[in-house]
């Protein structure tokens, strides 16, 4: 099972449920939420950062898009690295490179389409292709990522809901 898996369920066990969010809350909460992940994310070619993608519950396959099955996209002594990961060994130095295409990528094709109108969704779960319980997902620090990444949606919603910046629903 992906780590998207984990995260999926994460989300439903933890209620990361949006609906009561106006839309510009939910884009701030996922948005955070992705760049907390990508940042947590342990980062040598940033391979492993560039997988993370965010999720409809309602409306999404993460695993059919480009992302969505792990890809090696470093740089070998053969062929040069698909940008924006570098090659192995690198220590990171193009995590804020990865951290912009990520989020920019995640705002066009998620965010963008599905939290917009007068009922976006509002079910959203981090994904990352990396296999749960691998050497390489924890060498990356995968798991821990994504918790950052729920983290910060959630400090974002509950925010908000302090606040009374919600929406009020009358039926």
């Amino acid at each position: 099972m992906a780590a998207g898996g984990k995260f999926k369920r994460q989300a439903d066990l933890y209620g990361m449920d949006l609906k009561e969010l106006f839309n510009r809350s939910i884009r701030q909460a996922l948005i955070a939420g992705i760049t907390a992940a990508i940042a947590a994310t342990k980062q040598d070619s940033s391979n492993a950062a560039a997988h993370w993608m965010l999720a409809s519950k309602k409306s999404s396959r993460p695993t059919s898009r480009k992302f969505g099955k792990l890809r090696d996209l470093r740089g070998t002594k053969l062929r040069g690295p698909t940008r924006p990961v570098g090659y192995k060994g690198d220590g990171g130095k193009n995590a804020g490179e990865v951290l912009k295409f990520v989020r920019d990528k995640e705002i066009r094709e998620v965010v963008d389409k599905l939290v917009s109108g007068r009922e976006p969704d509002t079910v959203f779960y981090l994904f990352n292709a990396i296999q749960e319980g691998t050497v390489y997902g924890t060498h990356a620090n995968i798991d821990a990522a994504g918790q950052e990444g729920l983290n910060a949606i959630k400090r974002i919603f509950d925010k908000r809901i302090a606040s009374g910046n919600v929406r009020k629903r009358f039926r």
